[in-house]
């Protein structure tokens, strides 16, 4: 018995060292790392390649971080996969690329990041590995030539256009004018193209819109190209000639090493005086001149008592002239709070919703939304639909939108009624959600939580 375990142990003894050297000798995964260029220019694309190689083949996906850097735009580009025979041992991976595009000048680092693979050491045994990257980085530059450029963009084959559209030929107090302008570009994502300045005016109500970026990569090249719509309405207040400025936008043509400057010309506008406008105004008049003839006969009929109620005005006015001021001015001071308030502007847009008018809806809500609290502190349509989280409400106001400034022959038609209920729904939730905080506030202010509702063994007072 003594001479079998001994044996025995003599076997273990063998067999251990020469799985622990076959543990050693498994074959482990390969994982390459480079970045091309290792010096670009702002805004252009540094290529990070990162290949994953397992021995067999991988039973999942790799678990990759997302690569984000400081003052650096990330996207992903392709994914190739891969096979590699290295001292016998097939290979199988992938090979993924991002385009890292920096926004400033300087140097970018990527460290500390790790990837997790499963893959298939001895079938059907799955082993599991993390893999640290090595740190690489690349530099930003500006080329010297390019300094004085505020801000600085480099790219390829960009240029603008811009389109104007008129609500009507012949332009009248009322009218609106929507000037659109589009930077296309390659090789440069579409956040970084810089934004259109609208010039404001005296006699103009201008109203941004909020911009539109694209960015689309060919599949086959992995070439990017972007582009940036910018939009301003014009509301035209006061009749008088205006001209919209030129827009120039100077830029750093990477092919030709030069500045270039993208132009467009500038925008003339003639406003007339509305005659409907003053069409309203006359039949004011003659109103007023009507209601002043209708007096004078009352009066000529019934001079008598007209002499006694003229007598008693001018007895009150002579007593309580103080007070009958004094009520004057707190009338007229709650009338000039009323028509500031967020409840009248809210009656101008139910009163523009009744007629119908998507120009006039829309902007009856734009001057809504300027006195409507919980939007603070952007006050835009943006942050209404943000706040209020109501996908029915988005297709509303998308609709009215696409009514106005991009009309086309297959979208549904907005409905008056439909926005409104939206919006009145939103504004009520929103409210009474502001009433909820403000109510929280108060009690917390009135149940103060402090030192004194302890002893001094932080034990809860006992109730007396």
């Amino acid at each position: 018995m003594r001479h079998l375990l001994a044996a025995v142990a003599l076997m273990l003894g063998l067999l251990i060292p020469c799985a622990a050297r076959a543990q050693q000798n498994a074959p482990e995964p390969i994982l390459r790392v480079t970045i091309d260029p290792p010096r670009v220019l702002v805004g252009q694309a540094a290529t990070l390649r990162i290949d994953v190689l397992a021995p067999n083949y991988m039973t999942a996906p790799p678990e990759l971080p997302d690569f984000q850097v400081r003052n650096a735009v990330t996207r992903q580009l392709r994914s190739v996969n891969e096979n590699e025979q290295r001292d016998g041992v097939s290979y199988a991976g992938v090979r993924f690329e991002f385009a890292i595009h920096p926004q400033e000048p300087g140097s970018y680092a990527i460290a500390g990041q790790t990837i997790t693979i499963k893959y298939a050491a001895e079938p059907p045994a799955t082993r599991e590995a993390t893999l640290a990257l090595p740190p690489i980085a690349f530099e930003a530059f500006i080329p010297e030539a390019a300094s004085a450029l505020q801000p600085f963009l480099a790219a390829r084959n960009l240029s603008i256009e811009q389109t104007v559209n008129r609500s009507s030929d012949q332009l009248k107090t009322g009218d609106a004018v929507t000037r659109t302008v589009t930077i296309k570009a390659e090789g440069i994502p579409a956040m970084l193209l810089p934004p259109v300045k609208f010039a404001a005016f005296e006699g103009l109500k201008l109203y941004p819109a909020q911009p539109s970026l694209q960015d689309k990569t060919d599949g086959r090249t992995d070439v990017l190209s972007s582009a940036r719509v910018d939009s301003g309405v014009y509301m035209l207040e006061k009749a008088g000639d205006y001209v919209l400025p030129p827009i120039d936008l100077r830029w750093w043509n990477i092919d030709a090493q030069s500045i270039d400057v993208a132009h467009l010309d500038p925008v003339t506008l003639r406003v007339e005086t509305n005659p409907a406008a003053g069409a309203a105004s006359s039949i004011g008049t003659s109103s007023a001149r009507w209601s002043w003839g209708a007096l004078r006969d009352v009066i000529a009929d019934r001079w008598k008592s007209a002499v006694v109620v003229l007598l008693a005005l001018a007895g009150l006015g002579w007593l309580m002239p103080r007070t009958i001021r004094a009520i004057a001015a707190r009338l007229r001071r709650h009338r000039e709070a009323y028509l500031r308030s967020e409840a009248f502007a809210f009656r101008e847009l139910r009163h523009a919703v009744r007629h119908g008018d998507a120009k006039a809806v829309y902007f009856a809500l734009l001057d809504w939304l300027q006195r409507f609290e919980p939007v603070a502190p952007q006050h835009t349509v943006e942050a209404f639909k943000a706040v209020a989280h109501d996908a029915a409400l988005d297709d509303e106001i998308g609709a009215v939108e696409r009514e106005l400034f991009a009309p086309s022959p297959g979208a549904a038609r907005w409905s008056p009624r439909r926005l409104l209920r939206q919006v009145g729904g939103a504004r009520r939730n929103l409210r009474r959600r502001a009433r909820r905080r403000e109510d929280t506030r108060l009690l917390q202010n009135l149940n103060p939580v402090g030192p004194s509702s302890t002893t001094s063994f932080g034990r809860p007072k006992p109730a007396r």
